[in-house]
């Protein structure tokens, strides 16, 4: 999938520059996936006589009648604990912007510099959405906005599955003008936008445990480490796989005066491993006992129905089989159950109903 994503504004004497831009990919193989984006700019960037600034984030899988499908984490950021988890620094003080807590908040830390973290509109269109926020009365620092989203398809990755493994490509492209799509160009055009210079990049990258990092460009990897679980589930319940406390997290920066980013990376899955051998040996041995044990006591009569002549142990070894099918073509634990328990009932039922007839 394109994996291209730009940030502008409206063209005004003094052009919205991304002081730092956080971008964080979510990956919950065979569900929904999410990307966090945060956007940290200076207070100048609004326009001296409007109440609003308008900051356009294109993002390829966005939908016009998709609208549930962006938030403003504000409301998580709200929480102490999660800001300065966020942050990565102790809180001193913090306040509101006016007189509701929910119009903004400033927050001064103890090591870096004061932020003031506001909420958002949204207005969503095939490809991009429209930010708009809402200038403080009050503010200290720079301004911080950050957003949910949320992507129809299970992967952000451009996903390549084998027989033995599956790759997940991760080429995260920010600002990249030769191939702009034309939706975004025509934005740009019709709205006289500017892509917005983005002096630093931070990306991270939550994938679950069992994958392999192998590729990972080493001029920008900052560190790879186990998820902090309990502090994520806290700061976003909106994810509810992260409770599974199986995922690992790659952090990667960048900084280009150009303000043009790609970030590429490459994890690995094992879909047959040495697990999934050893179930098949055992699998085929069990069902070969079961095969020799029945043909002892099996009978031809041609007066006799011949499914009605089938000893028990076929019908084992037909749900082991189809048992086995679902673990290596269903990846998702729970289907898995639901279908081998679903075929363990058929046969039973089929069993009863032939023999008691």
């Amino acid at each position: 999938m394109d994996n291209t994503y730009y940030i502008l504004s409206e063209q005004t004497e003094q052009n919205v520059e991304i002081e730092r831009l956080h971008i964080c990919t979510w990956e919950i193989p065979y569900e929904t996936s999410y990307i966090e984006v945060g956007m940290e700019f200076p207070f100048n960037s609004f326009p001296e006589n409007a109440d609003f600034l308008n900051l356009y984030l294109a993002v390829p899988f966005l939908k016009k009648d998709k609208r549930n499908n962006i938030e403003s984490l504000y409301k998580n950021l709200e929480d102490n604990d999660n800001c300065r988890f966020i942050f990565n620094d102790v809180i001193n003080t913090r306040r509101n912007v006016g007189r509701d807590s929910r119009d903004g908040m400033i927050v001064e830390f103890y090591n870096r510099d004061d932020l003031t973290l506001l909420p958002f509109e949204e207005d969503i269109d095939d490809g991009y959405v429209c930010l708009k926020i809402r200038k403080p009365e009050n503010h200290n620092g720079n301004i911080y906005v950050r957003a949910l989203l949320k992507n129809e398809k299970d992967s952000i990755a451009i996903k390549k599955s084998g027989i033995a493994k599956t790759t997940y490509i991760y080429d995260i492209k920010v600002n990249e003008t030769r191939n702009i799509p034309r939706n975004i160009y025509e934005l740009k055009r019709n709205k006289n936008l500017v892509i917005c210079n983005v002096r630093n990049l931070f990306c991270l990258h939550a994938v679950p445990d069992k994958f392999e990092f192998s590729f990972v460009d080493s001029s920008k990897l900052k560190n790879i480490r186990k998820l902090e679980t309990s502090a994520f589930e806290k700061y976003l319940p909106q994810i509810e796989a992260i409770k599974n406390d199986c995922y690992n997290i790659m952090f990667l920066k960048d900084r280009k005066d150009e303000g043009v980013y790609s970030l590429f990376s490459i994890c690995t899955e094992e879909t047959i491993g040495s697990k999934q051998i050893a179930f098949a040996l055992c699998a085929n041995i069990f069902c070969s006992l079961l095969f020799a044990i029945s043909s002892l006591r099996l009978t031809k009569d041609v007066n006799v129905f011949c499914l009605k002549q089938l000893p028990l142990e076929y019908y084992i070894s037909i749900w082991v089989i189809g048992s086995f099918v679902c673990y290596l073509t269903i990846h998702s634990r729970k289907w898995q159950m639901i279908l081998g328990s679903l075929l363990f009932i058929i046969l039973g039922i089929s069993y009863y109903y032939i023999n008691m007839n």
